[in-house]
């Protein structure tokens, strides 16, 4: 489920001018450099002042910071009337934060309708992460009635000026023949122009690929490279399908090992499928192999980003 984000995908910087050095560019970016430092505080103090005087811009980022609970309490309807207020100005980027809470619920009653209505504003403007958005509410029929076809001509929208998770939903568009002809090359694709650039769902996707031989001639060593890297960085689909590749291979505890840590990495963030081939892979373990199997567990968790 996304989350409010800080800046538009494709962010163009401010320029300041001479006679603008004080201007409010100069300040958003003295702020952001608060920011990006972890100086919070320092960072939201500015922005709460402009913010105040009714820069969008300011609302914006104070908004994100309270919903993140950045250098202020958490509080997620403080983040909504600010998100609201920039929202009402035109700002894109807080037209599509506003959408991303109601469609979450957050702060907020859900509302799905609403949400569509502020993604489309915001996608009017080019905001690459509301077309995705929207995107995604017309795939899944959420405030709006279900149109695989829009959904892909969202997608294609922002995949085509290189946003990587709506490439990775086009990619899984072409992949299923929804909304569009099945096209398994093309699918493939977007599944790895997406992966190179760090979408994680869309790394673990194009491994299938390979590992299948769909759109491409079958690969099961990159296969079960991108699995790795998918799974290392987190992504929980990666984790499983590297634990069911590991325990296939019949001839090799260390492997069945492995894939048990696998799959209760997974099996922790909730996946049900991780926790059933959890319980498979254990009745190939003796006991000193489960306990090196929860270890690797641990150091894996320990390891991961974030």
């Amino acid at each position: 489920m996304s989350k409010p984000i800080l800046r538009q995908t494709a962010y163009v910087v401010c320029v300041s001018i001479a006679l603008l050095a004080s201007s409010s560019c100069a300040r958003h970016e003295s702020a952001l450099r608060d920011y990006e430092a972890g100086n919070f505080l320092a960072a939201q103090k500015v922005w709460r002042l402009m913010a105040e005087h009714g820069d969008a811009e300011a609302q914006n980022y104070l908004g994100v910071m309270l919903d993140r609970g950045q250098g202020v309490p958490e509080d997620d309807p403080g983040a909504v009337m600010w998100f609201r207020r920039a929202a009402l100005q035109g700002h894109a980027v807080s037209q599509n934060n506003l959408g991303i809470m109601l469609r979450n619920g957050s702060g907020v009653p859900q509302d799905n309708a609403a949400a569509v209505y502020w993604f489309k504003l915001a996608a009017e403007q080019g905001h690459l992460d509301a077309l995705n958005n929207l995107g995604v509410m017309f795939d899944q029929g959420l405030g709006v009635v279900e149109d695989d076809v829009e959904a892909v001509r969202l997608f294609r929208l922002a995949a085509e000026k290189g946003h990587p998770r709506a490439m990775n939903n086009l990619g899984r568009m072409l992949q299923k023949g929804e909304g569009v002809p099945q096209d398994f090359r093309a699918a493939a694709e977007w599944f790895e122009k997406a992966s190179m650039l760090g979408d994680l769902e869309a790394r673990n996707n194009y491994a299938v690929m390979l590992d299948n031989g769909l759109g491409m001639p079958a690969d099961t060593a990159k296969a079960m490279r991108l699995f790795a890297e998918a799974a290392r960085a987190g992504d929980t689909r990666a984790q499983v399908n590297l634990g069911k590749k590991l325990l296939a291979d019949t001839d090799q505890a260390a492997s069945a090992v492995e894939a048990y840590a696998w799959f209760n990495v997974a099996a922790s963030s909730g996946d049900e499928e991780a926790r059933t081939l959890k319980d498979l892979a254990s009745q190939r373990l003796n006991e000193q192999q489960l306990h090196e199997a929860q270890r690797l567990s641990r150091s894996v968790t320990e390891a991961a980003p974030g």
